[in-house]
């Protein structure tokens, strides 16, 4: 990399620095449905295009892309969901009546009809990538632009699990694999203590990202509450239910897929690419499945040139 290159790169890391310091959700709601409320908060200005932002998981909390949210909330009004089954949207009663893939699908155009808008940019990453496809087949007028970050299967779910889970075990070593069994009977019988428990959930992340060991600063971004409950009914569902190879050709609008080179889901955006043509596939070299966090340059510069066309 040559000096112009590397000043560049130390600017732009100093203005996402900044924009993350100083952006802060400037409206945190909800919206009352027939089992409880749907909370969500909103950063940057109503006048800027809007950008639904879907977290991981499922199950995980929104606290995992409250980074991104912020970050281009200079630019874009990032409408952040607090999706169904995690944090404080949580419905009454929780169960497979109230947390399956249409409930949470129907979520989105909830929180549009809400907020007055017919048409928005929808971000997925990961399972939100998913939910975000599932959402453009059913609402394809809905979707302005369909943006897939790392996403998780777009068709034979349980099958695209399975691979999933023997690559992230593939890339611990035999060490780190029997150290995570240990810390998980230890967990299991409440006899470990706050230090084990965070090396359990490092040596977790390990899969996930391209650093190792996973780097502090990174940990402490995705390491984000889960509501396992929902995680493990919406898991059931979707294995069941849920297929986008065909009816993600409701959707006539852009398709573009930013994923890390070394994800371990990274198989699934390939795939993908081979049954919807007209997607985009953006790589991102010495990645794994958090762009934003792992390579947050290279990132935002594909992130706001696909939404600057």
């Amino acid at each position: 990399m040559n000096l112009k290159n590397i000043v560049s790169s130390i600017l732009f890391i100093a203005y996402l620095l900044m924009t993350s310091l100083f952006c802060n959700a400037q409206i945190a709601d909800s919206i009352k449905y027939e089992n409880g409320y749907l909370h969500y908060y909103q950063y940057g200005s109503k006048k800027q295009p809007m950008v639904i932002i879907l977290t991981g998981g499922p199950g995980n909390s929104y606290h995992q892309l409250e980074g991104l949210a912020e970050t281009i909330s200079t630019k874009f009004n990032s409408i952040l969901l607090e999706q169904r089954g995690t944090g404080k949207s949580i419905p009454i009663p929780l169960d497979a009546t109230t947390i399956n893939l249409k409930k949470v699908t129907k979520d989105i155009k909830i929180l549009m009809e809400s907020l007055k808008n017919k048409k928005a940019i929808i971000l997925g990453h990961s399972w939100g990538g998913m939910l975000a496809m599932n959402f453009a087949s059913e609402f394809p007028e809905s979707v302005e632009h369909l943006v897939l970050i790392a996403p998780g299967p777009h068709k034979d779910t349980k099958n695209g699990f399975n691979i999933l889970f023997k690559n992230r075990q593939h890339t611990r070593s035999y060490t780190e694999e029997q150290r995570l069994k240990s810390l998980y009977e230890l967990i299991k019988k409440n006899e470990a203590d706050s230090l084990e428990i965070i090396e359990s959930k490092k040596l977790a992340r390990r899969a996930y990202i391209f650093a190792n060991p996973v780097p502090d600063s990174i940990f402490r971004k995705i390491n984000t509450p889960n509501n396992n409950k929902t995680t493990r009914i919406l898991i059931k569902d979707i294995f069941k239910n849920y297929d986008v190879s065909k009816s993600l050709n409701n959707y006539k609008g852009k398709i573009d897929v930013i994923t890390g080179r070394q994800d371990v889901v990274g198989f699934f955006s390939y795939e993908l690419k081979q049954d919807i043509q007209k997607a985009n596939l953006h790589w991102i070299n010495e990645c794994g499945h958090f762009p934003m966090y792992e390579q947050p340059v290279e990132f935002y510069k594909i992130l706001y040139r696909i939404l600057s066309k």
